[in-house]
């Protein structure tokens, strides 16, 4: 299996019971890695949890500062040369068979040079909002404010979603929730560390950047895995940051910073709306987007 020449990466804070449970998971698949490094910026109490989980198990364990995009970073600078680096999260749910599929996808397309990674299928039970509908319009597909096929960046800077994946589908960009890429492919890239703790983005701009070597992301419908515990995207600090990221995306790789305004100001009046009609928290993001507006420069 593909695993056995690849390092996996795992960041983790402050989530001992969901990582152990994650690699225990591993374990009982059978699933031999080159390596797993992990990378904790937990407490106390937390990391030294995972610190005897990892002993146990021969993972490599390492104590970093709180940053997913810096720990990530502190992975690769770790890593082995193998032939992939698989990053995943500390909370993700694995089926039985998600490996499975996902050796067969590489065994199947790892020899087209254009495709630098590889993306597994997140299966939530999702419910179709005006914004999803409004993306599929013929007047936004036309003028690339919203991207409707999966796994897409429009000039916007806004990028669709990769969830619930009826075929294999060739994507722009990939999220590090669970990916791999072809090392060789990415050797010499970070992670964008001004994205804040949390990172929000940083993904995206890693994918961006994997983008300008002409080199695409296959994302595999049949690789499927779960990840209920999403991050609560109703704060005021996440509507800053939807906003400030994101710019910073359009200006470092060059997209439209006119198709920029016209979609964050769509997504502000779907939040202040949502706040209106269902969630009276999403009104504290939509006061983050405006206060990301004037952080703009």
């Amino acid at each position: 299996m593909f695993t056995r020449k690849t390092s996996l990466i795992i960041p983790t804070k402050n989530r001992s019971d969901q990582i152990i449970a994650l690699l225990k998971k591993l374990i009982l698949l059978n699933l031999k890695f080159n390596e797993i490094i992990v990378i904790d910026s937990s407490n106390i109490i937390h990391s030294q949890k995972i610190k005897n989980e990892c002993r146990k198990n021969n993972f490599y364990y390492y104590r970093t500062k709180a940053s997913t995009a810096y720990q990530r970073n502190f992975g690769l600078g770790k890593a082995k040369n193998n032939t992939f680096i698989m990053f995943m999260d500390d909370d993700v749910i694995l089926l039985d068979d998600t490996f499975i599929k996902m050796d067969q996808c590489i065994k199947k397309y790892k020899h087209i040079d254009s495709i630098g990674g590889f993306g597994f299928n997140q299966i939530e039970d999702t419910k179709y909002s005006f914004l999803e509908n409004l993306k599929k319009s013929k007047l936004v597909k036309n003028f690339e404010i919203y991207p409707s096929a999966p796994g897409k960046i429009a000039k916007s800077g806004w990028h669709s979603k990769i969830m619930n994946l009826k075929n294999d589908t060739v994507g722009d960009w990939v999220f590090t929730t669970m990916c791999i890429y072809k090392f060789a492919d990415i050797r010499g890239l970070k992670f964008d560390e001004t994205f804040g703790q949390y990172s929000y983005l940083e993904d995206l701009d890693f994918s961006l950047n994997l983008l300008r070597s002409n080199k695409k992301i296959l994302l595999s419908s049949k690789s499927k895995f779960k990840h209920p515990s999403n991050i609560d995207r109703s704060s005021f600090k996440f509507g800053v940051f939807e906003i400030v990221n994101r710019y910073k995306i359009i200006k470092k790789h060059k997209l439209s910073k006119k198709l920029f305004y016209i979609a964050s100001s769509l997504r502000f009046f779907m939040s202040l709306l949502k706040s209106i009609s269902l969630n009276k928290k999403y009104f504290l993001r939509s006061l983050g987007n405006i206060y990301g507006f004037f952080l703009l420069k």
